[in-house]
């Protein structure tokens, strides 16, 4: 190719590329109009964009949402694939509460785990009873898989927790019997989406007129 052809072939590209951009965009904004009288989507992208931003560079624990977006799209990929690789597994040889567990590793290695994005109504919260003897139920004395986040502040292992082919953070959820944590977990539409679907059901502690959520308890009682 000569040297004028190559001059030619980049603006050429560029121009085309563009022209196309503006074709789409034209009919974007004409779709809109024709169905709703107005068009707003270059706003509504630019406050959206403006909002994640903002939330993912000023959120403290960023680490967090850079967990929750892997185990969202690990859960999104569960459905005909193998189950994930586990950071740690375990026997189960204590609950203490409805999101803790104890697992002792295959090198008699103890190891506190913090269920991930998900917080159940406290020891003596309406509900916190129950919320143990459920998660008790589905993990007491079995081995146990974990996709390690984090570890807490209090030393402890923070994860999402597997029996087999089970989400056990979303099963606690989707009896009612744990909130979505919203504060550590607020992208993940996986947890979100069973709470929904747990309070339109009246599960578990949804059957109570006002539940309040166990943050909002530990608060008061400071």
């Amino acid at each position: 190719m000569s040297r004028r052809a190559r001059g030619k072939t980049g603006p050429g590209r560029g121009r085309k590329a563009l022209r196309n951009l503006l074709i789409v965009m034209a009919a974007i904004s004409l779709l809109q109009y024709t169905s709703k009288g107005e068009v707003t989507w270059p706003v509504d992208a630019y406050h959206k964009v403006v909002t994640t931003l903002g939330d993912y560079a000023t959120r403290p624990a960023a680490g967090w949402r850079r967990a929750s977006d892997k185990l969202e799209k690990m859960g999104a990929a569960r459905e005909g694939h193998p189950t994930p690789d586990y950071d740690l597994t375990g026997r189960v040889v204590r609950v203490a509460d409805g999101d803790t567990v104890s697992i002792l590793d295959s090198s008699k290695t103890q190891h506190k785990v913090r269920l991930y994005g998900i917080d159940t109504p406290e020891r003596d919260q309406p509900y916190g009873k129950a919320a143990k003897r459920v998660l008790s139920t589905l993990v007491s004395g079995k081995t146990v898989g974990v996709v390690v986040v984090e570890t807490d502040d209090y030393g402890r292992t923070v994860g999402t927790v597997y029996l087999q082919d089970i989400n056990i953070n979303v099963a606690m959820i989707e009896s009612g019997h744990a909130w979505w944590y919203r504060h550590y977990a607020p992208h993940n539409r996986l947890l979100a989406a069973t709470e929904q679907q747990a309070r339109e059901q009246g599960l578990g502690l949804w059957s109570e007129r006002s539940p309040v959520p166990p943050w909002d308890w530990r608060r008061g009682r400071r």
